[in-house]
């Protein structure tokens, strides 16, 4: 009896154990997505037939909003996409239209409740926004000949266009931060459409891409947008990515690259996680604490990883959000990552990832170089060295007194504007003995107009001059800007009057803009500059260019 009485106690509990069980076994379906901390993207794509995607042979097909939005159903981040606002043949003019009428269109993506939609509502709900739009505004002014296949443009009317894609620009990024304040937006920069021309023509379309994308990039100004350059990338491989001698458009493959290029200023640029979501505090000179917040969807989570580098230093159980390491070192980078893993052992795609140094106490403040302190130039120096356009010597010093050569210049300022050579033809004799990086610098330098040498020879070791450094911060200006500053009168230097013209204007548009300023009514226009005065003049133009 006492026995029976037992079993039946034992059989009642295993059938209470079966009860508490089996509501879990029934609704804990595996997830179809990795544990995550991003918020959900909805991903809208506004401009021209780039976006719509129309391909080299002028049909329907992918274009880069689609390659986009594939990349992010693939990191489990998408909700929703729409480039259902990209249409072929749509000028910057067209978007500020459909952005003032608020137009409404059909949806054409993945992830959206309704089959149409209106711009200002997709705006709002957007917090990933592309557009590209411009090339339509110039098109029109460039005309290339069907029996000699010879271009032909006006340049006043294509300055005019360029001004007034400028200016749409502006106003279309206004209305989408008026719409969206929070809004992430990304402009693509235009390539080179017309690679097959003969090569005489080359630098003309290559000064008519850089003029667009400088008053894209002008009309981004004051914004939080991100600028995705795609002319280096395409120029990589033409025959690939633009192979229709007869069709501006891009290849799949070129698709793909500019989509590519877009992705990687995502990873650079996108706010993926709040500040706080991981943080490192310092407990002591050898300890540091994270902490972190938990993934979205906490249900299934089981335990966090904790990562130092590559290696797992520690693992805990969820809830705990908390994780103390130790034995560090002072004054040394380190990389914390936390992972995280469900019950069926789907660890997330996109870790929370910090960067911590563990300062020493009472370390003694760095000095960047042992011969500045003094100097008027300090300022400018350090600038310089941080932004990386100037560097020191192997002793840790600067030596702003030294002359600046014609080839340490090209290099500074080509490197600043991020130039890249478009040909492979050296123009001068005399630079072969130099680094093959020093050598693409000149050679990117003569082929944008910044240098130019004498009879063949580039003269990369003589001290680069006051004058020739202006003429040089000029055209590097008109390069990032697509257009030449024009000063409102001549500068008022009486030591430059038997220079040409365009030096002139050069060094009238550096005092302008508070660059250069001379000395007692001269401006030296013949003496070597050195580098504490090229620091200057540099950094200084840079910020004038918007860099």
């Amino acid at each position: 009896m006492k026995n029976r009485r037992i079993s039946h106690l034992l059989l009642a509990f295993a059938l209470l154990l079966q009860l508490a069980v089996l509501p879990l076994q029934t609704a804990a379906a595996e997830p179809d997505k990795s544990p995550t901390w991003i918020a959900p993207i909805n991903y809208l794509a506004l401009g021209d037939s780039l976006a719509f995607g129309i391909n080299s042979d002028g049909k329907p097909g992918k274009g880069y909003a689609d390659f986009l939005t594939e990349e992010l159903m693939k990191q489990e981040v998408l909700q929703t996409s729409n480039k259902g606002f990209s249409y072929p043949g749509y000028t910057s003019g067209n978007v500020l239209k459909d952005l003032q009428t608020n137009v409404t269109k059909p949806v054409l993506g993945t992830g959206a409740q309704d089959s149409t939609a209106t711009l200002h509502q997709s705006i709002q709900e957007a917090n990933l926004i592309t557009l590209s739009a411009g090339a339509n505004d110039i098109l029109p002014y460039f005309k290339i000949d069907e029996k000699t296949g010879k271009p032909s443009f006006n340049l006043e009317e294509i300055q005019a266009a360029l001004m007034q894609t400028g200016k749409n620009t502006q106003q279309i990024l206004a209305k989408i931060y008026e719409l969206n304040p929070k809004a992430q937006v990304y402009v693509m920069g235009y390539y080179n459409s017309f690679p097959q021309l003969p090569v005489e023509f080359q630098p003309q379309i290559a000064q008519l891409v850089a003029g667009l994308n400088g008053v894209i990039q002008s009309g981004m100004q004051g914004t939080p947008a991100h600028f995705v350059k795609t002319d280096e990338l395409i120029a990589k491989d033409f025959p690939t990515y633009v192979p229709n001698p007869a069709n501006i458009h891009l290849s799949e493959a070129g698709y793909r690259v500019v989509a590519d290029a877009f992705r990687e200023a995502l990873t650079a640029n996108y706010p993926w996680y709040a500040k706080d979501t991981l943080t490192a505090e310092k407990r002591d000179d050898s300890t540091v604490v994270l902490n972190w917040k938990p993934v979205l969807d906490t249900g299934m989570i089981m335990t966090y990883k904790v990562y130092n580098g590559d290696k797992m230093v520690g693992e805990v159980m969820s809830p705990v959000l908390t994780y103390e390491i130790t034995d560090l070192l002072p004054n040394q980078e380190y990389k914390f990552t936390v992972e995280a893993i469900d019950q069926y052992g789907k660890k997330s795609v996109h870790n929370l990832s910090t960067v911590y140094m563990l300062a020493k106490e009472h370390a003694e403040p760095s000095v960047m170089f042992t011969d500045i302190q003094d100097s008027w130039a300090k300022d400018f120096i350090e600038a310089a060295a941080m932004k990386g356009i100037m560097g020191g010597y192997q002793d840790h010093t600067f030596r702003p007194g030294k002359s600046l050569t014609r080839a340490q210049a090209t290099s500074v300022v080509v490197r600043a504007l991020e130039l890249k050579p478009k040909s492979n033809s050296m123009k001068f004799d005399d630079v072969a003995y130099y680094a093959d990086s020093t050598k693409a610098d000149i050679q990117a330098a003569h082929d944008y107009g910044l240098m130019k040498g004498v009879n063949g020879h580039f003269m990369p070791n003589k001290p680069i001059t006051r004058a020739q450094l202006a003429l040089l911060l000029s055209r590097a200006y008109e390069t990032a800007k697509g257009t030449p500053y024009k000063p409102a009168a001549a500068a008022p230097f009486k030591d430059i009057q038997n220079f040409s013209k365009d030096t002139q204007w050069a060094i009238a548009g550096l005092y302008e803009m508070n660059i250069a300023a001379g000395d007692k009514g001269n401006f030296m226009p013949n003496d070597p500059t050195t580098r504490a005065h090229a620091a200057k003049m540099i950094i200084q133009s840079m910020k004038a260019i918007g860099q």
